[in-house]
């Protein structure tokens, strides 16, 4: 139904923007008693990636997003409409710069790290755990640096690691 997939639009917009934490998948199975949990959470998981995609799209005009997601997609017009006009806000801002505004996460500059060994804790006296401590280095979009610190056992270190090099690999693809 039409009002149910603006609704998850606006929702799928409120969490990119970080003005909610989540969408309520309950909501949505209220509105649709029919549909099971699993296609709801999957239409959730699809109207949040077209709202990604779109808000990296280099234009913001309705009928230019609309156009994206007909070559892109089998959505049917009706929905492709609502998907583009809601990128245009009430207020003036546009939705995409919302948006984009809230995925900027800024810039990984700096990574230091060093090994160390833990010899006690207050709830342990003889530790000797190993661990590794890090602080990261993040450049805001006004490079603003603001360090992070963090300190990791060797196992969370590993997939720590592994994170990145996953993250550096797919980056590549690009």
């Amino acid at each position: 139904p039409e009002e149910v997939t603006k609704q998850m639009i606006s929702d799928g917009q409120k969490l990119q923007s970080r003005e909610s934490e989540s969408m309520p998948l309950e909501c949505y199975e209220k509105l649709l008693p029919d549909s099971n949990r699993k296609n709801l959470s999957s239409a959730i998981n699809a109207v949040l990636y077209i709202i990604r995609e779109l808000s990296n799209s280099s234009t913001q005009e309705p009928k230019a997003l609309n156009k994206i997601l007909e070559r892109e997609t089998d959505l049917a017009k009706t929905v492709r409409a609502q998907f583009a006009l809601s990128f245009k806000g009430e207020d003036g801002e546009d939705a995409k710069k919302k948006v984009t505004k809230s995925l900027a996460l800024g810039k990984l500059v700096d990574i230091k790290w060093k090994l160390g060994m833990g010899m006690a804790s207050s709830s342990c006296a003889a530790l000797k755990a190993p661990f590794v401590s890090l602080v990261l280095s993040i450049a805001d979009k006004n490079n603003t640096i603001k360090r992070y610190p963090l300190e990791l056992s060797i196992d969370q270190f590993h997939d720590f690691r592994q994170t990145f090099k996953t993250m550096a690999t797919q980056i590549e693809q690009v």
